[in-house]
């Protein structure tokens, strides 16, 4: 149990980085014309997609299947790809004249990160067999 619970430990330590950055540094950020709300959503929205995609590799760990893994990390992937792209497209038509770009710039540095980690994080944790051997 105790393994289970550190495997969310590096997602929830970049997430709270980037959200105490996002809000402590606010000015900073403003100058360089990076509004911290744009920053701060896409966050959000990767740590709440990266947390389900963690949970989704232990379990397919669990199957018998090899390929079961790789098309979990795949699909967690695309669907994270999908679901920020949606929401990057729902912003740009809404937010019309006040787009942040330079924000938008970032989530998606933060994608890249934030599917880094969930990679790493389901080639680390291996299951055993029942015979204790990896």
């Amino acid at each position: 149990m105790q393994q289970k619970q550190q495997i969310f430990i590096p997602i929830s330590i970049v997430f709270v980085v980037v959200t105490i950055v996002s809000l402590v540094f606010s000015t900073q950020l403003n100058a360089f014309k990076i509004n911290q709300w744009v920053v701060i959503g896409s966050n959000t929205i990767l740590f709440v997609f990266s947390l389900y995609n963690v949970v989704q590799h232990n379990k397919a760990m669990q199957q018998t299947n090899p390929h079961a893994m790789i098309r979990g990390v795949m699909g967690s992937v695309i669907l994270k790809l999908f679901v920020l792209g949606t929401a990057a497209f729902v912003y740009l038509y809404n937010a019309g004249e006040n787009k942040n770009m330079n924000g938008l710039f970032i989530g998606m540095a933060l994608y890249i990160l934030y599917t880094w980690l969930d990679v790493r994080i389901g080639l680390i944790v291996k299951p055993t067999s029942k015979d204790g051997s990896n």
